[in-house]
């Protein structure tokens, strides 16, 4: 498992599971001056899965988020 922390926003709980959906982006007044187009966690999940590994995210807001992912060893 690899994971990475930051101390961010953080993101809420009805947003997590579709973090990972093509251009799907967090709405709210603090994400309106962030660009992107909401495919980069979608194709970090594209390739995670090709491998057969799994992406998950742990998060609260105001305190941040942990991304994380597995791969099969073997």
């Amino acid at each position: 498992m690899v994971s990475v922390r930051d101390e961010g926003m953080g993101v809420p709980l009805q947003d997590q599971a579709k973090l990972f959906d093509r251009f799907y982006r967090v709405e709210g007044q603090q994400t309106q001056s962030i660009a992107g187009f909401g495919i980069g966690l979608y194709i970090c999940k594209e390739i995670i899965s090709r491998h057969n590994g799994q992406i998950g995210v742990e998060s609260e807001p105001g305190k941040g988020s942990i991304f994380w992912f597995t791969l099969p060893v073997a």
